[in-house]
């Protein structure tokens, strides 16, 4: 009966050990996904210009056409994005234009983004929190590239981006909305 005992005590511990093992490694690949998220997000939004992402590419002339237009469009913002933001962040970042703020400055003052790296890490006091650095170039009309750096924060709620914000060098991001980098 004890050697009985034993053996469930022993088979108890091995299964909770097993489980731990696997809530523990699940940590990693769920922060992976985040990081993941967080890099498709922001290289959607700093590669820019993309046709794709302008709105004045779906509209027409005619009344008609614009509202075929906007819908074309808004599905397109649902595809690429909706997937990767909590619903009520993405209807707002639709609602602000905050998905494309990046790809509409570029449009309307002949430049281009071109990310080249993207580094996120969790940060160590908040975990649903993730802090982000992104190098890229800066391509005026005339073709001279310039490398510059933004940083920034996105929060995750259920593995969906909750806010992500550019929070880095606010001269810089002044500069790129509105009207490019001046030397």
């Amino acid at each position: 009966m004890i050697k009985i005992l034993h053996q469930k005590r022993g088979l108890s511990v091995f299964l909770v050990v097993i489980c731990l093992v696997f809530v523990g490694c699940s940590k990693p690949d769920e922060q992976e996904e985040n990081r993941e998220t967080i890099k498709t997000v922001i290289g959607l939004q700093l590669n820019a210009p993309n046709e794709k992402a302008i709105i004045l590419n779906y509209m027409s002339d005619s009344s008609n056409d614009n509202a075929m237009g906007l819908d074309e469009y808004t599905d397109y913002l649902k595809e690429t994005y909706a997937a990767y933001f909590t619903q009520s962040t993405f209807e707002q970042y639709v609602m602000m234009n905050e998905l494309v703020t990046f790809h509409e400055a570029a449009v309307k003052f002949d430049y281009q983004l071109q990310v080249n790296n993207i580094e996120v890490a969790q940060n160590k006091v908040t975990a649903t929190n993730y802090d982000f650095i992104v190098n890229l170039d800066y391509v005026n009309k005339d073709g001279e590239k310039t490398a510059i750096q933004l940083t920034g924060i996105a929060i995750m709620r259920d593995d969906k981006i909750a806010k992500i914000s550019y929070i880095g060098d606010k001269k810089v991001l002044r500069s790129l909305l509105s009207g490019g980098l001046t030397e």
